[in-house]
C-alpha cells in the first residue's frame, strides 16, 4: 500500500502519521478511487476488507455525494489539469485492547472537526490487523480530499502533520477517555 511518503519531524505526543497521495508516487501513477479502494480491501478482495468505514461530508455538500462511489467520481471529474495532490492521508492509531466501536467513534468526532468543519469530505477506513493475525495495531486512516466541497469541489486547503497531529492530541485529551 505504498503509495506516498509520510511527513516527517520532530517526534509527536501521538501516534500518527500523515501525507499526500498523489497522481504518481515512485513512478505508478494512480487515482483517488484506487488509493481507497486499497484501504478498503489491503488484501485484494473485491469485498471490503477493513473493518468499518464511511464518508463523512461537509454540511455545504450535495447530499448524493453521501455514496462514496458518487463522491469518487465527482472528485475524479472535477480534478484540475496537472493537479498533483490527489488525497490526504492521515492515520491515527490506537492501543490494542481499546474496544474498537470506541476507536471508530473518537477517530469519527475528529475528522467532523478537522476536516468537515474545513469543509473538507474525509473517508474513513477502519483497520483491526489483530482479526488478520497481524501484530500492528488498530488503527484509522482518514482519507480527506484537499478540495473544499460545496456544490463541486472548489479551492485547496493546505494541512500539515504538526497541525493535524495537535488538533487529534487535543481531540484525545477532551473528547476520548474511552
Amino acid at each position: 500500500m505504498a503509495d506516498y511518503t509520510p511527513e516527517t519531524g520532530p517526534k509527536l505526543a501521538v501516534d500518527f502519521t500523515h501525507g499526500m497521495i498523489r497522481r504518481e508516487h515512485r513512478g505508478v501513477v494512480t487515482t483517488a478511487g484506487q488509493a481507497i479502494v486499497r484501504r478498503l480491501s489491503p488484501h485484494g478482495s473485491i469485498e471490503p476488507g477493513c473493518f468499518d468505514h464511511e464518508v463523512l461530508l461537509p454540511a455545504s455538500a450535495p447530499d448524493e455525494l453521501r455514496k462514496l462511489h458518487r463522491l469518487v467520481v465527482t472528485y475524479e471529474e472535477q480534478q484540475l489539469p496537472g493537479q498533483r495532490d490527489l488525497l490526504g492521508i492521515a492515520t491515527v492509531r490506537f492501543h490494542h485492547g481499546e474496544r474498537f466501536h470506541v476507536q471508530w467513534e473518537c477517530a469519527r468526532s475528529w475528522a467532523r472537526t478537522s476536516f468537515n468543519a474545513r469543509g473538507l469530505a474525509v473517508v474513513l477506513v477502519q483497520h483491526v490487523p489483530a482479526l488478520s493475525a497481524r501484530a500492528h495495531k488498530p488503527h484509522v486512516h482518514a482519507l480527506y480530499f484537499p478540495r473544499v466541497l460545496h456544490g463541486c469541489f472548489g479551492a485547496f486547503v493546505t494541512l500539515d502533520r504538526a497541525t493535524l497531529a495537535a488538533e487529534w492530541a487535543a481531540h484525545l485529551a477532551h473528547n476520548c477517555n474511552g
